[in-house]
């Protein structure tokens, strides 16, 4: 085996193994939410595809497909209908619903089949080497089929952001989505670039970039998961009259009696928890800071990340918002909050603001949350009446 031989079935091997790790997790995913299901099928298809050429590295580094190879245009469409469907939702549970996928198929299909009938009773496809040629041979039916078939891939690139828009007009689509269709309009662009001008390493290249677009959902689906991971609890109830209160004169005393690193850890935390039940007209104003808090309790900023980490809190910052947001999912409950633009009631500075730490906290949109909740106060009111 030649030196590029080897570097191609080397890519080609690890990429089929990125495909074959991405599918064992996503796989365990499946066993408990069904959504992921799909995925799993879809990286199992790649890594079978992309460990059968690993095996030929010899003749992809010998191979000259030439320009818009009819096998390279049905790997681009048949590539881009998975790429889309789990995007779309269109695989989805109930047996991933075949019908749904043939029929979103079936322009695959019918193609593949005229294909058939039409070139190989000929015996011979027609191979161009350079543009001259295929400009030449460009009204010929092998060529058409094949522009049909970059026209088809090109149809289930663009259906992952008009057909949701087309079967709901006020369709919201999230940031995740439009990334990964950026990146798959450059892997699809790459594509085309290595189907005009072949060469074994522009494959291989492709290749890595189309592993990283599929691996994108894997980790997007573990993100969904971290950030579904409860944080830690607070407590809105206001400290009881008379409790015992940890004031900052005590601190160094406490500290020469006690030299336990978690428990002070805890006793500033308990005393951080005690002022923010008591002040909270204080922080739901927008201007109250990590630094005010440092100075209210008496803590410095380091023993403070100190304290809120070790009960869990990522920082200052995020201990404070998570306040907010319980307060917030309080007065939406009641009825006081009723928009997302009401929550600076809470200390919001502005409604996307809102919107992401209430999705990154609750990990729920925050406009579903608001609006669910009227829809439920609505028919309570109707069920009374």
């Amino acid at each position: 085996m030649s030196l590029e031989a080897a570097i191609v079935t080397l890519v080609f091997a690890c990429c089929a193994t990125v495909h074959f790790v991405g599918m064992f997790v996503v796989g365990i995913l499946a066993r408990h939410r069904v959504q992921y299901l799909s995925l799993a099928w879809i990286l199992a298809i790649f890594f079978g595809i992309i460990g059968i050429v690993a095996m030929y590295g010899d003749a992809v580094v010998s191979g000259r497909p030439g320009l818009l190879n009819p096998y390279m245009l049905l790997m681009l469409v048949v590539g881009t209908y998975l790429q889309s469907i789990y995007s779309l939702g269109i695989a989805m549970p109930g047996f991933l619903q075949w019908s749904r996928m043939c029929k979103y198929a079936s322009p695959v299909l019918l193609l593949a089949a005229v294909y058939v009938v039409a070139i190989f009773p000929a015996g011979q496809l027609t191979k161009v080497y350079s543009l001259d040629e295929l400009f030449h041979n460009i009204f010929s039916l092998d060529l058409i089929l094949r522009c049909i078939a970059l026209l088809l891939g090109a149809f289930y690139l663009v259906n992952i952001i008009f057909l949701p828009r087309h079967l709901a007009q006020k369709t919201v689509l999230p940031l995740s989505l439009i990334a990964y269709t950026v990146l798959l309009i450059l892997s699809v662009v790459m594509y085309l670039y290595t189907a005009l001008n072949y060469t074994p390493f522009l494959l291989c290249g492709y290749v890595v970039l189309f592993t990283l677009v599929n691996f994108y959902w894997v980790c997007h689906a573990m993100s969904t998961l971290i950030v579904r991971i409860p944080h830690p609890e607070v407590m809105l109830s206001t400290v009881e009259e008379g409790e015992p209160m940890v004031v900052a004169g005590q601190e160094r005393a406490d500290e020469s009696r006690e030299t336990d690193f978690n428990e002070m850890n805890l006793k500033r935390y308990q005393r951080v928890q005690a002022w923010m039940q008591k002040n909270k007209d204080s922080w739901i104003n927008n201007g109250f800071t990590r630094d005010r808090l440092c100075d209210e309790t008496g803590i410095n900023r380091q023993l403070m990340l100190q304290c809120l980490r070790s009960q869990g809190h990522n920082n200052i910052h995020d201990y404070i918002t998570t306040y907010r947001v319980e307060e917030m999912k309080r007065l939406i409950l009641a009825g006081r909050i009723k928009a997302v633009a009401d929550c600076d009631m809470v200390g919001f500075g502005s409604p996307k603001t809102a919107r992401s730490c209430f999705e990154r906290i609750e990990g729920e949109n925050l406009d579903t949350f608001i609006a669910s909740r009227s829809k439920s106060k609505s028919a309570d009111t109707d069920k009374v009446l």
